[in-house]
């Protein structure tokens, strides 16, 4: 009796245990290496790109990189800079985070605070693979203003983002 007795409660131990979900590929913290814009009978790679940073996990995304060549140009005084210093530094950087839905190969990202006053609602369409070195290709394929407009761009460029997980 005491036999059987043991053999049910390690079934009984065994089917109350649950497994850990593995945590999506894409979900981690990830630095920008290169990136290229597509059209239709161009594209511009930037590589090495300067730095950013690209955050997936279940709660949400944080992207933060700068589309230009060169080394952002620091302002002459941090805490007075100049109109078009401003300007500059606003045009050198991008940056939005928020919501995020993905599958094994597709990315969705609805933004809750943009660079851009006004994309607070606004989503981009990117698709994804991940190699076994741990480099994430992330092709932005579209993106939908809050109001359901879409860029001039859409339909004739795609920006590809090369990236190496950092953790």
């Amino acid at each position: 009796m005491t036999h059987k007795l043991f053999i049910l409660f390690c079934l009984f131990t065994l089917a109350c245990t649950t497994t850990p979900e593995e945590r999506p590929a894409i979900e981690g913290t990830w630095s920008l290496d290169a990136f290229s814009w597509s059209g239709p009978d161009t594209v511009i790679v930037v590589e090495p790109a300067q730095p950013g940073i690209f955050i997936f996990d279940e709660a949400g995304y944080s992207i933060q990189w700068s589309p230009i060549r060169e080394p952002r140009t620091p302002f002459g005084n941090l805490s007075q800079p100049t109109d078009e210093e401003i300007i500059a530094g606003f045009r050198s950087v991008i940056f939005n985070a928020g919501n995020v839905s993905y599958t094994d190969s597709t990315l969705n990202t609805t933004a809750r605070i943009a660079k851009v006053p006004g994309f607070e609602g606004g989503q981009q369409f990117y698709e994804y693979s991940i190699s076994d070195e741990d480099v994430l290709t992330l092709s932005m394929v579209d993106e939908t203003y809050p109001n359901g407009d879409k860029p001039d761009w859409a339909g004739k460029w795609v920006t590809t983002y090369t990236l190496k997980r950092l953790e």
